[in-house]
């Protein structure tokens, strides 16, 4: 058997070995960490470890967005009414949230209305294992609205899943 040939059994010795090791157990983050995740500002550090978890671990993402709602000023888990395409309003607890197109050269605009007795600071939205969350500015004349710029990736992306039904919107 010449050298190489004894390199790559070898290797592949070792690449079945490595198939065989069990993936180590799903460590789930304590509540108190998905707590500090929940309330963090928007555009604040987030636990990496916690994220990880989000994305990977169904439950622990049930348990987040659970803790979520329950300190969320309204939020709705998904559109309630039925579309058969893009969203261009939806309504979450006493608030309306619209995108209304682009026109020209100005990009789509976020326009949230209503509102209740605590002031809303934040907005997260959710689908699968994406989430934005984004600071919000306080009202005026009773709306806040939003440039849905393209051009910030952060804002384009909450364009996106605010038009997709099955999205879970929290305000915060």
């Amino acid at each position: 058997m010449s050298e190489e040939a004894a390199r790559l059994l070898a290797e592949i010795h070792a690449a079945r070995a490595l198939m065989r090791t069990p993936a180590p157990a799903t460590v789930r983050p304590a509540t108190a960490a998905l707590w500090a995740h929940a309330v963090r500002e928007a555009g604040a550090p987030v636990d990496l470890a916690v994220v990880r978890a989000l994305r990977g671990d169904p439950e622990t993402a049930r348990r987040y967005r659970t803790l979520l709602a329950g300190q969320a000023v309204a939020h709705a888990p998904l559109a309630i009414a039925a579309s058969d395409g893009d969203l261009a309003a939806r309504r979450v607890g006493p608030f309306v949230l619209e995108v209304v197109p682009a026109d020209g050269d100005a990009p789509p605009l976020l326009v949230i209305r209503g509102g209740g007795d605590r002031p809303v600071r934040a907005l997260e939205v959710s689908l699968g294992d994406d989430a934005v969350r984004l600071a919000l500015p306080p009202p005026v004349e009773g709306a806040i609205v939003i440039a849905l710029d393209p051009e910030v990736p952060e804002a384009d992306r909450l364009g996106q899943l605010l038009r997709d039904p099955a999205a879970a919107v929290f305000l915060l």
